[in-house]
């Protein structure tokens, strides 16, 4: 996670992160032995490593001036295209690397590598070129006055006072009265008699304006002895903090006001002025999340008397944990109409809108961009105030927030940002991806970090998965992220947030809009788009034009169909960073297999669910099935692989000295195998060998319509076949007959649906099973029932074995019964269903419907105390 902010320099520059990652991929072993067998040599890349730091070590002057002079952002753009295109080379050497590996390894026959893609004069031309380009820029950052070693100005602000005008607030009763009634209390924690409170909020959300209403409320100031109040800001100096609180209140006392810069004597004052005294201490705008800072700060201030409080405001939660906040207070947003009525005071003379009605409908449209923030509102109003012109409203309303004058919005979320390590600072960057108000999920946008290289993994044990939720909750903890109000596991930016990301992120990202992008920047490297209906591929073919894209992003996947095709020149193999989950559709119109393994899926590491589907097309040649798949050989990092509609006759023969049989795969958790229509047998292909465990992680199989599987070979070994599975689905699969896996201790979920009449072997033993789905004949095998079985669903039953089974459920606690397609069954029981059901589902039993109907069937007064009764998906 990222480390704390402390003192007053800010995080790293941007590009630093991405600087780091060129040198550090630059000395991999894959990059020196590819450049020794190209008979490059490895100062062709440290030469273009010389020019990257010549420009590195203007960085961070060069960051902060990008905001407020346009030159230099031109600057920093042309640098990360530079950098951009030296990644692309480092990709393309380590992807070919691993492509020759593959096929040099693969070829039994003549041992040879087909034609290398990327050639020796190809890189030194690519190389040559950047540096050219480095060579411009360092020349060019002279002339822009760029300083090495320079950090920019995090902020030109005024320091915040205490005063405050009442009649311009807002919407903050509420909070108000929460914040007074906790200064009032003599709630402290126990480790302290000086409770804390935080109100953390973004940016511009009113944190101060609330702290003085509360700072100058009546009942606050009769309360307490002493007040004072401090502006803290992005530096925290603890000598000028101690002095301005002494100075606070001490005021109108010159002999006991202090001049002093020796911290030791001003905390002995400072701890003399305040014993047996109780005050009120505000600290606004607080950065620093160093705990030691905190504890030296108040240590003077604990001589103070019990029920002292300190207010905090931050941006923070972390800075709000560090202080030890008894209370923590999140400001939210303003309610339309309070942004309203703030807007209309600064916009409008008189602060009264009813003459101008035009423009107070255009007035409301431009609160509605505000999203709550009473900065924005405030900003916005004063910039029209006096203003009777529609077409300045209307410009306004249809203005990006950086192209309006006096903006005061962004400079003050930029704080934030300024203050982010750097590789923090390319995480939220990338958010700009998204469009306003798109909800996403935590976990798909740390896959895409990940697919970047932006998660730096350290030598410890946390995997990449949770470096990058530390990342987030970092990121959210700053308030650059929000929870969704809808949906409990989405997440979102405010609109500002999302326009300062925008900002940042520059050219180099786009959100597809009105099915057609216009004008494409030769910059562009991520792209989304969202998803609908009539998704058809020409929409994209003006992407052909762009050589360097990274990402290319459909949203709202919940709910969308597939895409057609990709745009003709946007070929899977240079698809290197894809990550998460690939769908490759129409196997079977594959002519050629060399076609599959150009896709070079075994380059694509960061990829974590693959399907492979073919239609169903009796021309497809068996053989010619199962060399496509072969030359489909991915990486051996797979979770999820799903194969549907294969033709051919066996598994594949991957190649073992790269990638393993499925059975050893170390990190498979769900494997579905669908269609499979040539195969006959599972055996040792499927799991490797029988001396160490097979499929050692995986959580879920599935077997369906595989009309000629006949035999399962289950070779047993050491710990079983599948030491870790879960669940276990077979369907339709009418010849499969003999022995299933028996040795599943973790198995919870266990479902043999209809077509499967062949399968008639004993049950496995599931001690641990939970939902079962089975033929009643099937049940007819088991001494007992398994003891943590709580979900069974029974399909082909007679009364016989039905009853047999209720009688064994009846001490048991059974949750759910379901018995599907039973045509045959008349009656469930003699004796009352177990009192812990509390859903019986019966489907396709027409001589059972009268017996259990509502309040008259002989089977009624068995069910009645059933809570949820459900007959032909009819609920009683």
């Amino acid at each position: 996670m990222a480390g704390a902010v402390a003192g007053g320099g800010g995080g790293g520059a941007l590009l630093s992160a991405s600087l780091q990652d060129l040198l550090d991929r630059r000395d991999s072993r894959e990059v020196l032995t590819f450049l020794r067998g190209q008979k490059l040599s490895s100062t062709l890349l440290r030469k273009l490593t010389i020019k990257l730091l010549a420009v590195q070590t203007v960085l961070d002057d060069a960051e902060a001036k990008q905001f407020t002079k346009s030159a230099v952002k031109v600057w920093v753009d042309e640098l990360r295209d530079a950098v951009y295109d030296a990644e692309d080379l480092l990709d393309d050497i380590i992807t070919e690397a691993l492509r020759c590996k593959m096929e040099y390894s693969s070829d039994s026959q003549s041992k040879e590598v087909r034609n290398i893609i990327i050639s020796s004069e190809g890189i030194k031309s690519r190389v040559e070129e950047i540096t050219e380009t480095l060579d411009y820029l360092a020349e060019k950052k002279d002339v822009l006055g760029l300083k090495e070693g320079v950090v920019g100005i995090l902020s030109n602000r005024w320091p915040t006072t205490s005063l405050v005008d009442e009649s311009r607030v807002y919407g903050r009763d509420d909070n108000r009265e929460k914040i007074v009634e906790f200064l009032l209390s003599h709630n402290a924690s126990d480790q302290n008699k000086i409770g804390v409170v935080a109100l953390v909020g973004m940016g511009g959300i009113g944190k101060t304006t609330l702290t003085q209403l509360v700072y100058n409320d009546r009942r606050v100031v009769d309360c307490f002895d002493l007040q004072a109040w401090v502006c803290v800001s992005d530096e925290f100096d603890l000598v000028r903090i101690t002095k301005t609180i002494l100075q606070e209140i001490t005021s109108g006392d010159s002999e006991k006001s202090c001049d002093d810069s020796d911290l030791n004597l001003l905390q002995c004052k400072l701890e003399e002025r305040v014993s047996r005294k109780k005050f009120l201490l505000v600290l606004d705008d607080v950065w620093n999340e160093n705990y030691n800072d905190w504890e030296k700060l108040q240590t003077p201030l604990t001589a103070g008397r019990h029920g002292s409080k300190i207010i905090v405001t931050t941006r923070s939660d972390k800075v709000a944990s560090g202080m030890r906040s008894v209370c923590i207070h999140h400001l939210e947003q303003l309610s339309f109409e309070d942004c309203w009525w703030l807007f209309e005071k600064h916009a409008f003379v008189n602060e009264d809108s009813s003459p101008y009605p035009k423009l107070k409908e255009i007035g409301k449209e431009i609160v509605k961009k505000c999203k709550g923030l009473p900065l924005a509102a405030k900003t916005l109003g004063a910039a029209l105030y006096s203003e009777l012109r529609v077409k300045e409203w209307e410009n306004v309303l249809n203005s990006e927030m950086w192209d309006l004058p006096n903006d005061e919005i962004l400079p003050a979320l930029r704080l934030s940002y300024s203050v982010l390590p750097s590789q923090l600072k390319r995480c939220f960057a990338y958010g700009s991806i998204f469009p306003k108000d798109y909800e996403f999920e935590k976990e798909n946008l740390i896959f895409l970090w990940m697919a970047e290289g932006f998660l730096q993994q350290m030598e410890g044990t946390k995997t990449m998965e949770e470096i990058g939720d530390g990342y987030f909750l970092d990121l959210l903890s700053r308030s650059f992220f929000q929870k969704s109000n809808s949906h409990k596991s989405y997440f979102m930016m405010h609109d500002h947030i999302n326009n300062l990301a925008r900002l940042v992120s520059g050219r180099f990202f786009t959100h597809l809009k009105d099915d057609k992008i216009n004008k494409i920047p030769n910059e562009l490297r991520h792209l989304s788009y969202a998803r609908s209906e009539y998704d058809h591929f020409e929409i994209f073919e003006t992407l052909n034009e762009v050589n360097g894209l990274r990402t290319f992003l459909p949203l709202n996947l919940r709910t969308a169909p597939q895409l057609d095709k990709m745009p003709s020149q946007m070929e899977l193999r240079e698809l290197s960073h894809i990550h998460g989950s690939l769908v490759i559709e129409g196997l079977q119109n594959v002519v050629d297999a060399q076609d599959a393994s150009n896709a070079n899926l075994v380059g694509k590491q960061y990829l974590d669910e693959l399907e492979l589907e073919w239609e169903e097309d009796d021309g497809v040649e068996i053989n010619g099935a199962e060399m496509v798949l072969d030359n489909l050989q991915t990486h051996s990092n797979l979770k999820r692989l799903t194969i549907k509609g294969y033709g051919g006759s066996r598994f594949p023969y991957w190649n073992v000295s790269t990638f393993p049989p499925l059975g050893k795969l170390p990190f498979l958790k769900h494997l579905h195998i669908s269609g499979l229509r040539g195969i006959k047998r599972v055996g040792a292909e499927f799991y490797g060998t029988e001396s160490e465990p097979s499929f050692v992680s995986l959580k879920a199989l599935s077997f369906r319509y595989m009309p000629n599987w006949k035999e399962w070979l289950c070779l047993g070994g050491q710990g079983g076949e599948f030491p870790c599975l879960k669940e276990l689905r077979i369907e339709s699969c009418p010849k499969l007959s003999g022995d299933l896996p028996t040795h599943l201790p973790f198995m919870t979920k266990l479902l043999i649906n209809e077509g499967c009449e062949q399968l008639v072997a004993p049950l496995p033993r599931v001690p641990a099973i939970r939902e079962l789905m089975v033929r009643s004949r099937d049940i007819a095998q088991w001494r007992e029932l398994p003891p943590l079985l709580q979900d069974i669903t029974i399909t082909n039953s007679d009364s016989l074995s039905l009853e047999s089974l209720l009688e064994e459920g009846l001490n048991m606690k059974i949750s759910y019964l379901r018995n599907l397609s039973c045509p045959n069954l008349q009656s469930l029981t003699e004796e009352r269903l177990p009192t812990s059901l509390s859903l019986l589902k019966i489907q396709n039993c027409p001589l059972l419907e009268d017996w259990c109907k509502f309040g008259t069937g002989e089977d009624w007064p068995r069910i009645a105390h059933i809570p949820h009764i459900v007959i032909n998906d009819q609920v009683l």
